[in-house]
């Protein structure tokens, strides 16, 4: 024991240092650490958590251990704890997870799938650790964790600690031999070993004593460990008890009792305090705890409690014994409402500048201070997932309605939130009740800053539906919220809060009336200024995008190169994301049809750039759906994001996006010849929304689709429908881009008598599909470098391992005989393989072996650094 705690006036419970080594544990854990799933399943008290941790410990493995709680049920809390808890183990790892959100959908859990796969040192053990599994019943959390916990790394060890069985599918597992379980009978301490942990409280139990305490405990570790002070205390002369010393009706039902008397009755009143506040934290964070307590004394006084609190390393945060805690929150009404607020407040404070912002929320609501929770929201970006979006609308409508009057800011926010979550007629309602309110408030800064808001949001709404209500006057509404933002003082929205969200193309009109078209873009054209002056550059790049998407579809390949280059330009400079992405769209559609690799190579670097803005919410969906309508033109399918390739999964796109995810997906279909999954898919393909460029896309490809099936009246009557949609407005591009299936198409129909189209127009589609078919192939036929080499991997360093096994694979040897070669085993020769193909960008052992060749990385080197 050190001076410094003989120095403490901090009396020390016997005992609560002292831990017994149990062997028989460790060696049911190491046996177990053979399996990829581990499940210890027992009560609260029966040293679960202290048995993983001690072994965990031993095993000197990089670990992540995610400690779970109820509030875990909510995605992005869960998805805040287990990035935290990963950097612990790999803050690289982490740094990639925490730019993307809560992966649940397909692409976003290949995409989460992807960081630690490309990270993962083959042959080098990792362990993760999900504690107090029990308290999750969320079905996106589970289900993550499910298919997380049963992905194929076979260097990851998955530890479940709970204390009921967890609510995870894992029955392929078990029947495969892949999972251990240790139970609450394995964790039960022998009598032997209780004997043992008395002995080293220098408590001597004599046979019938020490079988009365086991019957009584029924080898409960927190009840021994409550038993052992009790004896401790009771007979402090340290001699052997005699049989009639133990009580046991003082512990079962008396834990707290005891607690109270033998734990926190010798604390000093302000370290009681200060344990009773933190029962009031979920993450006990060092320096959290500092603020809370005020200086680092009581700190230092309450790690003393080793039993019942101890830094855990994993989670650099403190961990409180759930039966302690219990006892501990059964004490809060001795606290006083102003210092649970300070409590809360400070935790609120902490955890917004520790980027955990849903903690931060919950906090500021127990705290009422809706000020706080308006900081925090006005912090998230302008759209929001789904589930977040219900969540902070339902606690505004549990909130008190004079959240509005005292922090007007709420208005704005809890209309964005009924957009995000689609609910325009709503929103647009109460935006019509709320604007005369807001005119009426004393003038400030802050009133123009809400009726700024309010008019941005009826201009997005009528954009948005102007497809359907053919109403223009959304145009009046931007024109207002420019004039308001001139009264707002010096504030100017800054990303993300002042991005607009792109449905699936900038020409919203539903009519194929050239006059139409020009209408949109003319509104747009007024509109942009106004929005633009207004928020912080909104909607910048939108006209030029808009006239590039017309000057597109009709073919005039350099005026709309013009336009998507200036919209470009003008979108990147204004952080304009999503119409950055649109016009990169555009333009690699352009450079592809006329075979200028070059421009295509520079595009695909542009477009992967896109990846490291962390303002740019969907940036990992929108490069997935542009890169894979390329890769599906190209020939290169095994390089499309898998998600895609399913047959349907939703995801976090706009409502009027998906139309793109869909059109993409609907392509790799047709690719593969599956006809009735490309109808399926277009069936309902724009899920409500009808524009006429996605129809004359979609009737395009389904044209192609009936004709390869075989169903030639049917491929010849949509394509009838697609070309009445197009021919007004000249719009003939999207039947280009089809190429020799289209052109396959216009020939069959040329050689039609009576079929109702002009033959002029489908004899330049055949024309131009033809042309545009052989400068595909000449894009095709082109070796990768440059950019677009880079995207696929170029220059990620390999391990001399990983440079052993290329080598082989260039050698044409099988795995079983790298394997032997190596001396390693079959699975790190295909844990390997995966990294080597990461790595490179390769599909399979063809294109790897290609690569390497290209690279010259099949020869003998030395590698740098190795």
């Amino acid at each position: 024991m050190s001076e410094q705690l003989f120095r403490s006036n901090i009396p020390i419970t016997p005992g609560s240092q002292v831990y017994l080594k149990r062997p028989r544990i460790d060696l049911l854990l190491e046996k177990a650490w053979q399996n990829p799933v581990i499940i210890v399943a027992g009560g609260a008290g029966f040293g679960k958590t202290y048995a993983v941790y001690s072994f965990v410990k031993q095993c000197n493995t990089k670990t992540a251990w995610i400690q779970l709680s109820e509030r875990d049920n909510i995605d992005e809390h869960f998805w805040e704890n287990f990035v935290a808890a990963i950097s612990v183990m790999s803050g690289d790892i982490a740094q990639k997870l925490a730019a993307i959100n809560f992966p649940d959908t397909e692409q976003q859990f290949e995409r989460y799938l992807g960081i630690p796969r490309g990270s993962i040192v083959p042959g080098e053990k990792y362990i993760v650790v999900y504690d107090d599994m029990h308290l999750l019943n969320d079905k996106p959390v589970l289900r993550f964790l499910e298919r997380t916990i049963t992905s194929p790394f076979p260097n990851i060890v998955s530890i479940i600690i709970s204390r009921t069985e967890p609510a995870l599918n894992l029955m392929k597992m078990e029947s495969k031999g892949l999972l251990a379980r240790i139970t609450e009978e394995d964790l039960r301490f022998t009598r032997e070993e209780m004997v043992s942990y008395f002995r080293l409280l220098d408590v001597k139990l004599p046979p019938q004593a020490a079988a009365a305490v086991y019957q009584d405990t029924e080898g409960w570790a927190f009840a021994i460990h409550l038993a052992g002070l009790f004896l401790k205390n009771a007979f402090p002369n340290r001699g052997t008890m005699p049989d009639a010393g133990y009580m046991p009706s003082v512990i079962r039902p008396n834990i707290f009792k005891l607690i109270e008397s033998e734990v926190m009755a010798p604390l000093p009143e302000a370290l009681q305090r200060f344990l009773i506040k933190l029962s009031l934290v979920e993450r006990l964070a060092p320096e959290l705890l500092i603020e809370i307590a005020g200086n680092s004394a009581l700190i230092k006084d309450m790690a003393r409690l080793g039993s019942y609190i101890r830094f855990d390393t994993y989670l650099n945060a403190y961990r409180i014994h759930h039966l302690f805690l219990d006892y501990l929150k059964g004490r809060q009404n001795c606290l006083s409402a102003k210092e649970k607020i300070d409590v809360w407040e400070k935790t609120a404070a902490w955890s917004m500048a520790n980027n955990q912002k849903m903690d931060a929320i919950s906090c500021y609501e127990k705290a009422g201070n809706y000020a706080g929770i308006v900081s925090v929201l006005y912090s998230l970006p302008l759209i929001l997932p789904d589930r977040l979006a219900q969540y902070v609308l339902d606690l505004m409508d549990r909130s008190p309605q004079s959240i509005y009057r005292d922090y007007p800011l709420n208005i704005i926010i809890r209309n964005r939130i009924l957009i995000s979550l689609g609910r325009y007629e709503q929103a647009k309602k109460e935006l019509m009740q709320i604007i005369p309110l807001v005119r009426q408030m004393p003038e400030s800064p802050g009133k123009h800053r809400i009726l700024m808001g309010c008019n941005m949001h009826l201009g997005f709404i009528g954009f948005i539906d102007v497809m359907r209500t053919r109403n223009y006057d959304f145009l009046e509404s931007f024109r207002e919220a420019a004039r308001e933002s001139r009264l707002m003082g010096n504030y100017v929205p800054r990303p993300p809060v002042n991005g607009v969200s792109m449905g699936s193309h900038a020409c919203r009109v539903m009519l194929p009336q050239p006059e139409e078209i020009e209408k949109i873009i003319d509104l747009i054209k007024e509109a942009v200024p106004c929005a633009s002056e207004a928020m912080g550059g909104c909607m910048s790049g939108m006209y030029e995008l808009a006239r590039g998407e017309f000057a597109f579809f009709r073919g005039e390949a350099d005026r709309a190169e013009k336009f998507l280059l200036e919209g470009l330009r003008r979108g990147r400079e204004n952080a304009q994301y999503e119409i950055e992405n649109r016009a990169l769209f555009y333009l690699l559609r352009i450079y592809l049809g006329q075979a200028r690799i070059s421009e295509i190579r520079y595009i695909l670097g542009q477009l992967e750039a896109e990846l490291d803005l962390p303002f740019f919410m969907t940036r990992y969906l929108y490069y997935d759906i542009v890169t894979g309508w390329y890769y599906i033109q190209t020939g290169q399918t095994g390089r499309v994001a898998s998600w895609l390739k399913n047959d349907y999964e939703e995801n976090e796109l706009n409502f009027g996006a998906r139309v793109l995810e869909r059109l993409v997906r609907a392509k790799f279909y047709l690719y593969e010849k599956r006809y009735p999954a490309v109808l399926a898919t277009l069936e309902n393909f724009g899920g409500g929304e009808s524009l006429l460029m996605g129809n004359i896309e979609t009737k395009a490809l389904e044209a192609v689709c009936r004709y390869q099936s075989r169903d030639r009246e049917g491929a010849f009557r949509v394509l009838a429908e697609a070309c009445e949609l197009a021919a007004p407005a000249g719009l003939f591009f999207p039947f280009v881009e089809l190429g020799k299936d289209m052109r396959t198409l216009t020939s069959a129909a040329l050689k039609q008598e009576n079929l109702p189209l002009p033959r002029d127009w489908l004899e330049r589609i055949n024309r131009e599909a033809s042309s545009y078919a052989k400068k595909l192939f000449f894009v095709a036929e082109q070796p990768r470098d440059g950019a677009e080499r880079k995207f696929a991997g170029e220059g990620a360093a390999l391990s001399r391992r990983e440079m052993e096994i290329l080598r082989s694979l260039c050698q044409g040897l099988t795995r079983k005989e790298m394997a032997r070669v190596s001396s390693i085993s079959i699975n790190t020769v295909k844990s390997t393989i995966r990294s080597i193909y990461n790595k490179l960008g390769a599909v399979n052992r063809a294109d790897a072996v290609r690569i390497a060749t290209e690279m010259n990385l099949s020869a003998e080197r030395q590698i740098p650094g190795q």
